[in-house]
Protein backbone atom coordinates (compact mmCIF):
# COMPACT_ATOMS: atom_id res chain seq x y z
CA UNK A 1 0.00 0.00 0.00
CA UNK A 2 1.10 3.62 -1.02
CA UNK A 3 -0.20 6.89 -0.94
CA UNK A 4 -0.83 8.37 -4.78
CA UNK A 5 2.32 10.44 -6.09
CA UNK A 6 4.39 8.30 -4.23
CA UNK A 7 7.46 6.01 -6.20
CA UNK A 8 6.45 2.30 -5.76
CA UNK A 9 9.30 -0.69 -6.37
CA UNK A 10 8.07 -4.16 -6.99
CA UNK A 11 10.00 -7.51 -6.50
CA UNK A 12 9.69 -9.76 -8.70
CA UNK A 13 11.19 -12.53 -6.34
CA UNK A 14 10.71 -12.46 -2.38
CA UNK A 15 14.27 -14.66 -1.90
CA UNK A 16 17.20 -14.76 -3.58
CA UNK A 17 16.75 -14.32 -7.09
CA UNK A 18 15.63 -17.13 -9.09
CA UNK A 19 17.78 -17.36 -12.73
CA UNK A 20 14.99 -17.06 -15.68
CA UNK A 21 15.64 -17.00 -19.21
CA UNK A 22 12.99 -14.49 -19.73
CA UNK A 23 10.92 -12.00 -17.19
CA UNK A 24 7.59 -10.43 -18.08
CA UNK A 25 5.73 -7.61 -16.45
CA UNK A 26 2.03 -7.67 -16.67
CA UNK A 27 -1.12 -5.61 -14.51
CA UNK A 28 -4.51 -5.90 -14.36
CA UNK A 29 -5.96 -2.68 -13.30
CA UNK A 30 -9.04 -2.99 -10.23
CA UNK A 31 -11.44 -1.80 -12.80
CA UNK A 32 -10.31 -4.75 -15.58
CA UNK A 33 -10.84 -8.30 -16.40
CA UNK A 34 -7.84 -9.11 -18.25
CA UNK A 35 -4.12 -8.46 -18.00
CA UNK A 36 -2.26 -6.03 -19.91
CA UNK A 37 1.51 -6.49 -21.26
CA UNK A 38 4.28 -3.94 -19.60
CA UNK A 39 7.71 -4.99 -19.93
CA UNK A 40 9.43 -8.24 -21.00
CA UNK A 41 13.06 -8.84 -20.93
CA UNK A 42 15.52 -11.41 -21.88
CA UNK A 43 18.14 -12.00 -18.89
CA UNK A 44 20.44 -13.96 -21.38
CA UNK A 45 21.26 -10.34 -22.53
CA UNK A 46 22.49 -7.36 -20.27
CA UNK A 47 19.68 -5.91 -18.55
CA UNK A 48 20.29 -1.88 -17.51
CA UNK A 49 17.29 -0.32 -17.95
CA UNK A 50 14.02 -0.75 -20.02
CA UNK A 51 11.06 2.15 -20.17
CA UNK A 52 7.72 1.68 -20.84
CA UNK A 53 4.75 3.72 -20.87
CA UNK A 54 1.00 3.21 -20.21
CA UNK A 55 -2.03 5.36 -19.85
CA UNK A 56 0.45 7.66 -18.57
CA UNK A 57 2.59 6.02 -16.10
CA UNK A 58 6.28 5.44 -17.00
CA UNK A 59 7.02 1.62 -15.93
CA UNK A 60 10.87 1.02 -15.22
CA UNK A 61 12.67 -2.47 -15.08
CA UNK A 62 16.32 -2.61 -13.69
CA UNK A 63 18.70 -5.36 -13.49
CA UNK A 64 17.26 -7.08 -11.03
CA UNK A 65 14.35 -7.22 -12.83
CA UNK A 66 11.87 -5.20 -10.45
CA UNK A 67 9.18 -3.21 -11.31
CA UNK A 68 9.60 0.84 -10.69
CA UNK A 69 7.03 4.01 -11.33
CA UNK A 70 5.42 7.14 -9.68
CA UNK A 71 1.58 6.09 -8.29
CA UNK A 72 -1.04 7.35 -9.83
CA UNK A 73 -5.04 7.42 -8.73
CA UNK A 74 -5.67 4.61 -11.96
CA UNK A 75 -2.29 2.77 -11.06
CA UNK A 76 -4.11 0.39 -8.14
CA UNK A 77 -4.64 -3.65 -8.65
CA UNK A 78 -2.30 -6.64 -9.82
CA UNK A 79 0.65 -7.11 -10.80
CA UNK A 80 1.76 -10.16 -12.21
CA UNK A 81 6.18 -10.82 -12.67
CA UNK A 82 6.01 -14.28 -14.80
CA UNK A 83 9.63 -15.70 -14.89
CA UNK A 84 10.28 -18.62 -18.28
CA UNK A 85 12.93 -21.11 -18.63
CA UNK A 86 13.07 -22.59 -22.27
CA UNK A 87 9.64 -21.34 -22.67
CA UNK A 88 7.97 -23.16 -19.69
CA UNK A 89 7.05 -21.26 -16.62
CA UNK A 90 9.42 -21.26 -14.40
CA UNK A 91 7.49 -18.83 -11.28
CA UNK A 92 4.73 -16.10 -11.15
CA UNK A 93 4.45 -13.93 -8.63
CA UNK A 94 1.16 -11.77 -8.02
CA UNK A 95 1.17 -8.07 -6.25
CA UNK A 96 -1.75 -6.64 -5.10
CA UNK A 97 -1.06 -2.71 -5.06
CA UNK A 98 -3.40 -0.73 -3.12
CA UNK A 99 -3.72 3.30 -3.53
CA UNK A 100 -3.82 5.56 -0.43
CA UNK A 101 -5.19 8.83 -0.85
CA UNK A 102 -5.55 11.23 2.34
CA UNK A 103 -7.46 14.26 2.44
CA UNK A 104 -7.70 17.02 4.48
CA UNK A 105 -10.43 19.46 4.77
CA UNK A 106 -10.54 22.56 4.91
CA UNK A 107 -6.94 23.07 3.18
CA UNK A 108 -4.23 24.51 5.06
CA UNK A 109 -3.80 26.71 6.48
CA UNK A 110 -6.97 26.19 9.36
CA UNK A 111 -9.17 28.47 10.52
CA UNK A 112 -9.29 29.07 14.32
CA UNK A 113 -12.41 27.22 15.65
CA UNK A 114 -13.29 25.35 12.60
CA UNK A 115 -13.84 21.63 11.59
CA UNK A 116 -11.83 19.75 10.26
CA UNK A 117 -12.30 16.38 8.27
CA UNK A 118 -9.52 13.71 7.89
CA UNK A 119 -10.58 11.34 5.31
CA UNK A 120 -8.90 7.80 3.87
CA UNK A 121 -9.78 5.85 0.39
CA UNK A 122 -7.67 3.06 -0.64
CA UNK A 123 -8.43 1.80 -3.76
CA UNK A 124 -9.02 -0.84 -4.69
CA UNK A 125 -11.57 -1.01 -1.80
CA UNK A 126 -11.49 -4.98 -1.42
CA UNK A 127 -7.77 -4.74 0.01
CA UNK A 128 -9.04 -3.14 2.95
CA UNK A 129 -9.84 -5.28 6.04
CA UNK A 130 -10.26 -2.79 8.60
CA UNK A 131 -8.66 0.20 9.88
CA UNK A 132 -8.82 3.82 12.52
CA UNK A 133 -7.58 7.06 13.08
CA UNK A 134 -5.57 7.78 16.10
CA UNK A 135 -4.87 11.20 17.64
CA UNK A 136 -1.04 12.72 17.79
CA UNK A 137 -1.17 10.63 21.11
CA UNK A 138 -2.31 7.11 19.42
CA UNK A 139 -5.25 7.39 21.03
CA UNK A 140 -8.05 6.17 18.99
CA UNK A 141 -10.40 8.58 17.36
CA UNK A 142 -13.81 8.00 16.28
CA UNK A 143 -13.76 6.47 12.95
CA UNK A 144 -16.95 6.43 10.42
CA UNK A 145 -17.20 4.31 7.26
CA UNK A 146 -19.01 6.32 4.62
CA UNK A 147 -18.18 4.07 1.61
CA UNK A 148 -16.58 1.10 0.90
CA UNK A 149 -12.37 2.01 1.60
CA UNK A 150 -13.21 4.95 2.91
CA UNK A 151 -12.33 5.97 6.80
CA UNK A 152 -13.70 9.05 7.83
CA UNK A 153 -13.09 11.25 11.50
CA UNK A 154 -13.65 14.80 12.03
CA UNK A 155 -12.23 17.13 14.72
CA UNK A 156 -14.67 19.90 15.23
CA UNK A 157 -13.80 23.87 16.51
CA UNK A 158 -10.44 23.18 16.52
CA UNK A 159 -8.06 24.71 18.52
CA UNK A 160 -4.12 25.53 18.76
CA UNK A 161 -4.24 21.87 20.82
CA UNK A 162 -5.07 20.30 18.11
CA UNK A 163 -1.88 20.82 15.95
CA UNK A 164 -0.01 17.98 15.36
CA UNK A 165 0.57 14.35 13.47
CA UNK A 166 -2.74 12.01 13.48
CA UNK A 167 -2.24 8.36 11.60
CA UNK A 168 -3.80 6.47 9.63
CA UNK A 169 -3.71 2.44 10.78
CA UNK A 170 -4.88 0.20 7.87
CA UNK A 171 -5.16 -3.74 7.81
CA UNK A 172 -4.52 -5.63 4.51
CA UNK A 173 -7.24 -8.18 3.62
CA UNK A 174 -5.39 -11.69 2.94
CA UNK A 175 -2.12 -12.90 3.57
CA UNK A 176 0.66 -10.45 3.60
CA UNK A 177 4.25 -10.32 4.75
CA UNK A 178 3.41 -6.36 5.97
CA UNK A 179 -0.23 -6.66 7.58
CA UNK A 180 -1.01 -3.32 9.05
CA UNK A 181 0.00 -0.12 7.28
CA UNK A 182 0.49 3.45 9.10
CA UNK A 183 0.63 6.65 7.17
CA UNK A 184 0.21 10.30 9.00
CA UNK A 185 -2.03 13.22 8.18
CA UNK A 186 -0.03 16.75 10.04
CA UNK A 187 -3.28 18.75 11.15
CA UNK A 188 -1.65 22.90 12.01
CA UNK A 189 -3.93 25.32 12.87
CA UNK A 190 -3.80 28.55 11.61
CA UNK A 191 -4.14 31.37 14.39
CA UNK A 192 -1.07 33.93 13.73
CA UNK A 193 -3.12 35.90 10.65
CA UNK A 194 -6.06 37.13 12.74
CA UNK A 195 -4.65 38.88 15.82
CA UNK A 196 -5.53 42.93 16.29
CA UNK A 197 -5.37 45.97 18.26
CA UNK A 198 -7.29 49.74 18.76
CA UNK A 199 -7.85 52.43 21.25
CA UNK A 200 -11.21 52.46 22.48
CA UNK A 201 -13.88 53.75 20.27
CA UNK A 202 -11.62 54.21 17.00
CA UNK A 203 -12.93 51.95 13.82
CA UNK A 204 -11.43 49.02 13.00
CA UNK A 205 -11.74 45.90 10.74
CA UNK A 206 -12.96 42.40 11.22
CA UNK A 207 -12.36 40.34 8.13
CA UNK A 208 -14.35 37.17 6.70
CA UNK A 209 -13.11 34.59 4.31
CA UNK A 210 -12.91 35.84 1.08
CA UNK A 211 -15.65 33.95 0.16
CA UNK A 212 -18.67 34.79 -2.19
CA UNK A 213 -21.45 33.25 0.60
CA UNK A 214 -24.76 32.67 0.97
CA UNK A 215 -25.15 33.08 4.54
CA UNK A 216 -22.80 34.95 7.13
CA UNK A 217 -22.55 34.80 10.96
CA UNK A 218 -20.09 36.03 13.75
CA UNK A 219 -19.24 34.90 16.91
CA UNK A 220 -17.84 36.63 19.95
CA UNK A 221 -15.73 34.63 22.89
CA UNK A 222 -15.42 36.60 26.03
CA UNK A 223 -11.43 37.99 26.85
CA UNK A 224 -9.49 36.30 29.40
CA UNK A 225 -11.59 32.67 29.57
CA UNK A 226 -9.90 30.26 31.66
CA UNK A 227 -11.99 27.01 30.80
CA UNK A 228 -10.85 25.03 28.09
CA UNK A 229 -13.85 25.18 25.64
CA UNK A 230 -15.82 28.58 26.09
CA UNK A 231 -19.12 29.04 24.66
CA UNK A 232 -19.23 32.03 22.18
CA UNK A 233 -22.45 34.61 21.38
CA UNK A 234 -23.63 34.80 18.00
CA UNK A 235 -23.61 38.73 17.53
CA UNK A 236 -24.45 39.01 13.81
CA UNK A 237 -26.14 36.97 11.15
CA UNK A 238 -26.98 38.09 7.94
CA UNK A 239 -29.12 36.09 5.05
CA UNK A 240 -27.97 37.49 1.84
CA UNK A 241 -30.60 36.16 -0.08
CA UNK A 242 -33.45 36.88 2.06
CA UNK A 243 -31.34 40.39 2.67
CA UNK A 244 -32.45 40.05 6.18
CA UNK A 245 -29.90 41.37 9.05
CA UNK A 246 -30.05 40.13 13.02
CA UNK A 247 -27.71 41.20 15.37
CA UNK A 248 -27.78 41.63 19.00
CA UNK A 249 -25.04 44.88 19.52
CA UNK A 250 -25.69 47.90 18.08
CA UNK A 251 -21.81 49.22 17.24
CA UNK A 252 -21.29 46.45 14.39
CA UNK A 253 -21.69 47.43 11.00
CA UNK A 254 -21.87 45.16 8.18
CA UNK A 255 -19.82 45.90 5.13
CA UNK A 256 -19.79 44.29 1.57
CA UNK A 257 -22.63 42.92 -0.30
CA UNK A 258 -26.14 43.92 0.90
CA UNK A 259 -27.98 42.31 -2.36
CA UNK A 260 -27.94 39.66 -4.74
CA UNK A 261 -27.03 41.98 -7.07
CA UNK A 262 -23.76 43.23 -4.99
CA UNK A 263 -21.00 40.79 -4.76
CA UNK A 264 -17.87 40.62 -3.07
CA UNK A 265 -16.28 39.68 0.45
CA UNK A 266 -17.57 40.52 4.11
CA UNK A 267 -15.84 42.35 6.75
CA UNK A 268 -17.35 43.75 9.96
CA UNK A 269 -16.57 47.59 11.28
CA UNK A 270 -16.79 47.73 15.16
CA UNK A 271 -16.15 50.82 16.84
CA UNK A 272 -14.91 49.19 20.26
CA UNK A 273 -15.33 49.82 23.75
CA UNK A 274 -13.08 48.17 26.62
CA UNK A 275 -15.52 45.80 27.03
CA UNK A 276 -15.25 44.62 23.30
CA UNK A 277 -11.97 43.05 22.93
CA UNK A 278 -11.47 39.33 22.92
CA UNK A 279 -11.61 36.62 19.98
CA UNK A 280 -14.29 36.89 16.96
CA UNK A 281 -14.96 34.35 14.51
CA UNK A 282 -16.46 35.06 10.81
CA UNK A 283 -18.07 32.45 8.84
CA UNK A 284 -19.44 32.13 5.27
CA UNK A 285 -21.92 29.89 4.20
CA UNK A 286 -21.88 28.83 0.59
CA UNK A 287 -23.89 26.16 -0.49
CA UNK A 288 -22.95 22.95 2.19
CA UNK A 289 -19.97 24.55 2.66
CA UNK A 290 -18.54 26.58 5.21
CA UNK A 291 -15.55 29.01 5.76
CA UNK A 292 -14.20 30.40 8.90
CA UNK A 293 -11.60 32.90 9.99
CA UNK A 294 -11.22 33.79 13.50
CA UNK A 295 -9.35 37.60 14.82
CA UNK A 296 -8.08 38.23 18.15
CA UNK A 297 -8.97 42.08 19.68
CA UNK A 298 -7.12 43.55 21.96
CA UNK A 299 -8.56 47.32 23.08
CA UNK A 300 -6.56 49.96 24.82
CA UNK A 301 -8.32 51.71 27.15
CA UNK A 302 -6.70 55.42 28.97
CA UNK A 303 -8.83 57.00 32.08
CA UNK A 304 -7.88 59.54 34.37
CA UNK A 305 -8.79 60.71 37.90
CA UNK A 306 -7.91 63.50 39.87
CA UNK A 307 -7.22 63.65 43.98
CA UNK A 308 -6.37 66.68 46.23
CA UNK A 309 -2.61 65.53 45.67
CA UNK A 310 -2.17 63.17 42.82
CA UNK A 311 -3.24 62.69 39.24
CA UNK A 312 -4.12 59.57 38.09
CA UNK A 313 -3.66 57.52 34.80
CA UNK A 314 -5.12 53.99 34.00
CA UNK A 315 -4.42 51.59 31.20
CA UNK A 316 -6.48 48.42 30.41
CA UNK A 317 -6.12 46.52 28.23
CA UNK A 318 -8.74 43.61 28.24
CA UNK A 319 -7.55 39.68 26.72
CA UNK A 320 -4.05 39.58 27.96
CA UNK A 321 -3.12 36.78 26.36
CA UNK A 322 -2.22 38.98 23.44
CA UNK A 323 -0.03 41.28 25.38
CA UNK A 324 3.68 40.38 25.94
CA UNK A 325 4.17 43.93 28.29
CA UNK A 326 2.72 47.03 28.74
CA UNK A 327 4.28 50.01 30.10
CA UNK A 328 4.05 54.16 30.77
CA UNK A 329 7.37 56.55 30.00
CA UNK A 330 7.56 60.16 29.96
CA UNK A 331 8.64 60.96 26.56
CA UNK A 332 10.77 64.21 27.67
CA UNK A 333 12.63 62.38 30.71
CA UNK A 334 12.43 58.54 29.56
CA UNK A 335 15.08 57.82 32.45
CA UNK A 336 12.67 58.67 35.40
CA UNK A 337 11.18 55.86 37.04
CA UNK A 338 7.82 56.37 36.97
CA UNK A 339 5.49 55.39 40.52
CA UNK A 340 3.34 52.62 38.56
CA UNK A 341 0.63 49.98 40.64
CA UNK A 342 0.41 47.01 38.17
CA UNK A 343 -2.77 44.84 38.46
CA UNK A 344 -4.05 41.93 35.90
CA UNK A 345 -4.77 44.35 32.52
CA UNK A 346 -4.52 47.46 34.23
CA UNK A 347 -1.52 49.74 34.52
CA UNK A 348 -1.62 52.57 36.28
CA UNK A 349 0.91 56.01 37.00
CA UNK A 350 0.67 58.68 39.70
CA UNK A 351 1.33 62.29 38.76
CA UNK A 352 1.35 64.24 42.21
CA UNK A 353 -0.09 68.05 42.21
CA UNK A 354 0.50 70.44 41.63
CA UNK A 355 2.33 70.05 38.35
CA UNK A 356 6.00 71.12 38.52
CA UNK A 357 8.46 71.25 35.26
CA UNK A 358 9.82 67.96 36.45
CA UNK A 359 6.60 66.26 36.49
CA UNK A 360 4.63 67.75 32.92
CA UNK A 361 5.04 66.79 29.84
CA UNK A 362 3.71 63.70 27.61
CA UNK A 363 2.92 60.17 29.18
CA UNK A 364 2.98 57.52 26.45
CA UNK A 365 1.12 53.85 27.79
CA UNK A 366 2.67 51.53 25.47
CA UNK A 367 1.33 47.67 24.40
CA UNK A 368 3.77 45.19 22.76
CA UNK A 369 1.39 42.60 21.33
CA UNK A 370 2.62 38.89 20.56
CA UNK A 371 2.67 39.21 16.99
CA UNK A 372 5.35 42.19 17.65
CA UNK A 373 2.23 44.85 17.01
CA UNK A 374 2.96 47.91 19.44
CA UNK A 375 -0.07 50.12 20.49
CA UNK A 376 0.19 53.19 22.09
CA UNK A 377 -1.92 56.52 23.70
CA UNK A 378 -0.23 59.89 24.75
CA UNK A 379 -1.67 61.94 27.69
CA UNK A 380 -0.53 65.49 27.94
CA UNK A 381 0.03 66.87 31.65
CA UNK A 382 1.16 70.78 31.63
CA UNK A 383 2.00 73.35 33.87
CA UNK A 384 -0.86 75.57 35.37
CA UNK A 385 -0.92 79.35 34.33
CA UNK A 386 0.80 81.79 37.03
CA UNK A 387 -1.89 83.33 39.44
CA UNK A 388 -2.99 87.31 38.95
CA UNK A 389 -3.68 89.47 42.00
CA UNK A 390 -7.00 90.28 42.70
CA UNK A 391 -7.68 93.19 41.74
CA UNK A 392 -6.67 93.41 38.17
CA UNK A 393 -7.76 90.34 37.01
CA UNK A 394 -10.29 87.43 37.94
CA UNK A 395 -8.81 84.23 39.23
CA UNK A 396 -9.37 80.64 38.18
CA UNK A 397 -12.09 78.98 39.61
CA UNK A 398 -11.75 75.19 38.69
CA UNK A 399 -9.15 72.91 36.79
CA UNK A 400 -10.29 71.48 33.29
CA UNK A 401 -8.79 68.83 31.14
CA UNK A 402 -8.64 67.54 27.68
CA UNK A 403 -7.82 64.25 26.13
CA UNK A 404 -4.66 64.77 25.88
CA UNK A 405 -3.78 66.20 29.62
CA UNK A 406 -4.25 67.85 32.67
CA UNK A 407 -4.77 71.69 32.36
CA UNK A 408 -5.66 74.93 34.60
CA UNK A 409 -7.40 77.81 32.75
CA UNK A 410 -8.60 81.11 33.15
CA UNK A 411 -12.45 81.76 32.27
CA UNK A 412 -12.61 82.40 28.51
CA UNK A 413 -12.86 85.91 27.72
CA UNK A 414 -11.65 87.80 30.62
CA UNK A 415 -9.24 90.30 29.87
CA UNK A 416 -6.60 91.33 32.26
CA UNK A 417 -5.75 95.25 32.61
CA UNK A 418 -2.26 96.25 33.72
CA UNK A 419 -2.04 98.72 37.25
CA UNK A 420 0.09 100.73 34.89
CA UNK A 421 -2.49 101.72 32.25
CA UNK A 422 -5.15 102.39 35.11
CA UNK A 423 -3.26 104.59 37.24
CA UNK A 424 -3.17 107.77 34.45
CA UNK A 425 -7.05 107.13 33.62
CA UNK A 426 -8.13 107.33 37.66
CA UNK A 427 -5.84 110.51 38.30
CA UNK A 428 -7.37 112.16 35.13
CA UNK A 429 -10.81 111.28 36.69
CA UNK A 430 -10.36 111.78 40.15
CA UNK A 431 -9.34 115.90 38.52
CA UNK A 432 -12.67 116.39 36.38
CA UNK A 433 -15.50 114.68 38.36
CA UNK A 434 -15.71 117.81 41.17
CA UNK A 435 -15.57 120.16 38.47
CA UNK A 436 -17.95 118.72 36.67
CA UNK A 437 -19.95 118.30 39.89
CA UNK A 438 -20.01 121.89 40.86
CA UNK A 439 -21.03 123.19 37.54
CA UNK A 440 -23.90 120.93 37.18
CA UNK A 441 -25.21 121.98 40.98
CA UNK A 442 -24.80 125.72 40.36
CA UNK A 443 -26.96 124.78 36.77
CA UNK A 444 -29.65 122.83 38.70
CA UNK A 445 -29.82 125.31 41.84
CA UNK A 446 -30.65 128.60 39.17
CA UNK A 447 -33.13 126.15 37.44
CA UNK A 448 -34.35 125.30 40.36
CA UNK A 449 -35.36 128.62 41.95
CA UNK A 450 -37.32 129.68 38.93
CA UNK A 451 -39.32 126.94 38.53
CA UNK A 452 -39.61 125.56 41.69
CA UNK A 453 -43.27 127.03 42.62
CA UNK A 454 -44.40 125.71 39.14
CA UNK A 455 -43.06 122.23 39.33
CA UNK A 456 -44.69 122.19 42.86
CA UNK A 457 -47.87 120.01 42.15
CA UNK A 458 -46.39 117.99 39.71
CA UNK A 459 -43.96 117.14 42.59
CA UNK A 460 -46.27 116.06 44.85
CA UNK A 461 -47.94 114.45 42.45
CA UNK A 462 -45.01 111.94 41.08
CA UNK A 463 -44.29 111.61 44.73
CA UNK A 464 -47.23 110.08 45.55
CA UNK A 465 -47.37 107.67 42.54
CA UNK A 466 -43.91 106.54 43.12
CA UNK A 467 -43.70 106.01 46.72
CA UNK A 468 -40.24 107.80 46.53
CA UNK A 469 -39.04 110.92 48.71
CA UNK A 470 -39.05 114.24 47.07
CA UNK A 471 -35.61 115.06 46.91
CA UNK A 472 -33.67 111.87 45.46
CA UNK A 473 -30.30 112.83 46.60
CA UNK A 474 -31.23 111.85 50.20
CA UNK A 475 -31.27 108.28 49.71
CA UNK A 476 -28.17 106.63 48.01
CA UNK A 477 -28.50 103.21 49.89
CA UNK A 478 -31.10 103.04 47.36
CA UNK A 479 -28.96 103.36 44.18
CA UNK A 480 -26.00 101.22 46.20
CA UNK A 481 -28.16 98.59 46.30
CA UNK A 482 -28.68 97.83 42.12
CA UNK A 483 -25.88 96.06 40.36
CA UNK A 484 -23.13 98.35 39.32
CA UNK A 485 -21.99 99.63 36.35
CA UNK A 486 -18.73 101.41 35.94
CA UNK A 487 -17.97 104.17 38.70
CA UNK A 488 -20.72 105.52 40.99
CA UNK A 489 -20.77 108.80 42.68
CA UNK A 490 -23.30 109.86 45.59
CA UNK A 491 -23.42 113.47 45.21
CA UNK A 492 -24.60 115.30 48.69
CA UNK A 493 -25.24 119.28 49.22
CA UNK A 494 -22.72 120.49 51.27
CA UNK A 495 -23.95 123.94 52.43
CA UNK A 496 -25.07 126.94 51.47
CA UNK A 497 -22.56 126.97 48.72
CA UNK A 498 -24.62 123.80 47.09
CA UNK A 499 -20.95 122.02 46.38
CA UNK A 500 -20.94 118.09 45.51
CA UNK A 501 -18.02 116.19 46.24
CA UNK A 502 -17.57 112.19 45.52
CA UNK A 503 -18.01 110.18 48.30
CA UNK A 504 -17.69 106.77 47.21
CA UNK A 505 -16.21 104.82 44.36
CA UNK A 506 -17.12 101.33 44.45
CA UNK A 507 -14.44 98.40 43.23
CA UNK A 508 -16.19 95.24 43.12
CA UNK A 509 -13.15 93.07 43.62
CA UNK A 510 -11.87 95.61 46.25
CA UNK A 511 -14.01 96.33 48.68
Amino acid sequence: MVQEGRPVTLPCSDGPATVAEQVTWMMMRSEEKHWTSLLSVNTSRPVDRLLSSTRGTTFEIFEDVSLQFIATATDGGRYSCLMQQRGRKLKEKIILLALLKLTLAPAPPIPLGSTVSLTAQVSPYYAVAGGMWLSPAGVPLLTAVPAQGTLLTKLPRVSRGDNGLYICSIHIQGQSSKPEYKHTLNVTVNDSTGSKASLSNLPVTLPCPPIYGDYVQLYWWKPNQRTSNPEPELVFQFDRWRNHIKQNRSNFQLLGPSSVEAGGNFSFLLRPKLEDAGRYQCEVFLDNAVFGQSTTLTVLHVSNKTSSSTLDLTCKYPERSQVKWAKWTHVQRPDIQLPMKAMLGMLTVSVSLPVTPETAGQYICTLLLENSQTLSYTYTVTLPPPERPCCVSKRPTSATTDSTGFLLTPAEGSSVPQPSALLPSLSLLLFLMPVIAVAVGVLLWRQGRCSLRRNVDVEHTLSHYSGEVENIYENPEDLRQSPPHGVYMDLKPTGETDVYRELDRYDPCCD
